[in-house]
């Protein structure tokens, strides 16, 4: 049976891609002194930006920038021919950044949203892909440094435990909205519950926010070289070797060969598989023994990860996993992330599936994830945000561009 790289649904996908993405970008205005990127394609950036409830709630359209989406956007519209974006992505941001280094996760052209969450540590990674790709063109500068290094040392004063490790805000702030892991609920109660009171995911220590940091921290130590400022490399050159040791100390579970969110208050892991508990691994922070164990035991498992449509956001073996449109425990109102396939943890574990030499792995991930977008492209004329990662059915939010545009990687890693 031939792959779908080598179908017309395939290159239908790919020209879509390539027709599309650059509808996401928009030019300058209000706040955004510079290009900015809406996840959702063909819609009016911040169109509901004086309304109480934005689209994204109603409809699944997402009308304002945000942090992860825009970041990882702008890496795979480089294959989409646009150049720059990443600089630009990172200067809006920083231009919005507070005194105490807090940058908000969701702007628009003329209003804050999601008042009091950061802005997720990516933002030094994205700046140094810009800098690697473009670099006579991508600027660092004092003025960068110390904006990034102003905002990383947020998270030091505002989400870091005593025990070294961090923690996001609420589970909303960590963009996995309805993360099980983080929700972590003792009893399944199906259908709406506003009560967040109950939920402990302001206080657990996740595998997702720590690794990512770590890779954010060896990202700093890149861009300080390049800035000539060798005092400020070697602080987060260590500060990343620190968080990695963290990591596998308190967060690693030898029985489970996964990485648990910690609850401090239990003292106990939250031992429930999630893809953000694959983090460690997906950033690179761990040893090869355990990496390889990560891969073989739960990521290309069946039993836990592996679906027919890709790897699916919470494992089959959960007894909460679910393909609901919208989460079924603990967050109606949010895109469900308690099951579904989404392209952005398949993207990034294909990139660490190659990083670690798993070549035939990340082709099969590659494969069903293509196949599964340019069926449902081919049946509803449109990309969805999240899929049935069984049966690879599109589920909720339409017109949805962001980190699927790094189906493109996907493609390039079939061809």
């Amino acid at each position: 049976m031939p792959t779908a790289s080598t179908t017309a649904q395939a290159k239908k996908l790919k020209g879509f891609f390539l027709e599309k993405a650059k509808s996401c970008i928009h030019e300058p205005k209000g706040l955004l002194k510079h290009r900015f990127v809406t996840p959702s394609y063909d819609v009016v950036a911040g169109a509901d930006d004086s309304s109480e409830v934005s689209d994204r709630s109603l409809t699944g359209h997402y009308l304002q920038m945000y942090d992860w989406d825009a970041c990882f956007f702008a890496q795979a519209s480089v294959k989409a021919g646009i150049e720059g974006l990443a600089q630009d992505v990172v200067e809006n941001f920083l231009s919005l950044q507070e005194g105490d280094g807090h940058v908000p996760r969701t702007v628009s052209p003329s209003r804050i949203w999601d008042n009091g969450d950061q802005c997720k540590p990516f933002l030094a990674q994205t700046l140094l892909f810009a800098a690697r790709q473009s670099p006579k063109s991508a600027s660092i500068d004092n003025r960068h440094l110390e904006g990034l290094d102003c905002y990383l040392k947020y998270f030091d004063a505002k989400r870091k435990h005593e025990s070294g490790l961090y923690f996001w805000r609420n589970v909303l702030e960590s963009g996995v909205d309805d993360n099980l892991a983080l929700l972590y609920p003792l009893e399944a109660a199906k259908g709406e519950n506003d009560d967040i009171a109950n939920f402990p995911d302001g206080r657990l220590l996740a595998a997702d926010i720590n690794a990512y940091l770590v890779a954010e921290f060896r990202a700093m130590n890149e861009l300080a070289k390049i800035g000539g400022n060798e005092k400020m490399a070697a602080e987060y050159n260590a500060k990343a070797t620190a968080l990695a040791e963290k990591i596998d100390s308190l967060l690693w579970s030898q029985e489970d060969s996964i990485y648990y969110n910690y609850d401090p208050k239990t003292k106990q892991h939250c031992r429930l598989r999630a893809w953000t508990g694959l983090c460690p691994v997906i950033m690179g922070t761990t040893n090869k023994e355990r990496t390889q164990a990560v891969i073989e035991k739960n990521i290309m498992s069946s039993d836990h990860f592996l679906r027919s449509a890709g790897i699916a956001s919470v494992a089959a073996s959960e007894p909460l996993y679910n393909q609901a449109k919208r989460g079924l425990y603990g967050r109606v109102i949010c895109s469900n992330w308690q099951g579904p396939m989404w392209v952005l943890p398949n993207a990034l574990i294909a990139r660490a599936l190659v990083r670690e030499k798993f070549f035939k792995d990340a082709q099969r991930i590659a494969e069903l994830v293509v196949n599964t977008l340019a069926t449902g492209l081919e049946a509803k004329g449109t990309l969805f945000e999240n899929y049935h990662a069984d049966t690879g059915e599109p589920l909720f939010a339409p017109q949805f561009m962001s980190w699927n545009s790094l189906c493109l990687e996907l493609l390039s890693i079939l061809e």
